[in-house]
């Protein structure tokens, strides 16, 4: 059975290495990840996905300006956002109001995040 692959984008180097080892050990996950919003971005257009993680506050392309573009580029592709500015409401109402296919807070819960991946992924097979 083929790898499911994800793009997990987060200027937070030790964090993105962390879900990676997490994601990655059962082994029905391949992660890439990127360390800002313009290499993520480029990286999608360079290689395909089945999804793509994206932190939303980041210096320069922030994540609401990676979902738009990734949304631009491939409509289809399911984005999640994480953000540890969860309980701000205008984060939630910015993240649905954009598209995003799903949202985790920081700091990452891996159950949570599995959950919600495997929520997202099940949608999207179901709108193909």
């Amino acid at each position: 059975m083929a790898k499911i692959r994800i793009l997990l984008i987060d200027d937070e180097v030790h964090l993105c290495r962390m879900i990676k080892l997490n994601l990655e050990r059962d082994g029905r996950y391949e992660i890439v990840t990127a360390f800002s919003g313009e290499e993520g971005v480029d990286k999608a257009k360079a290689e395909p996905f089945d999804l793509v993680i994206t932190d939303f506050r980041m210096p320069g392309m922030n994540g609401k300006e990676v979902l738009e573009a990734l949304k631009a580029f491939n409509p289809k592709l399911p984005v999640i956002l994480s953000s540890v500015y969860h309980d701000d409401p205008t984060v939630i109402t910015q993240a649905t109001d954009r598209q995003a296919d799903g949202l985790v807070s920081k700091p990452i819960d891996h159950a949570k995040l599995e959950a919600v991946i495997q929520e997202v992924l099940s949608r999207a097979r179901g709108a193909q």
